[in-house]
């Protein structure tokens, strides 16, 4: 999924990639590591999201968890 087919529209691109850097921070890692691992989830999530107002909160849930159980 693009860019364009993930984000809703510029504060929504903006609102997540705050998340991402804010979980780049956190973790230690690199913001295009992150990036990649959060717009995975993110498209999967938004594949079947009723409710969109909660896909970062999830999204971002999601990301620590698998930092913390990688595969």
């Amino acid at each position: 999924m693009t860019d364009s087919a993930l984000y809703e529209n510029d504060k929504d691109h903006a609102l997540h990639r705050g998340a991402i850097h804010e979980l780049s921070r956190e973790s230690g890692l690199p913001e295009p590591v992150i990036a990649e691992i959060y717009e995975q989830n993110l498209s999967r999530l938004k594949k079947t999201a009723r409710v969109k107002d909660y896909l970062l909160v999830l999204t971002r849930r999601m990301v620590m968890q698998s930092l913390r159980y990688p595969h």
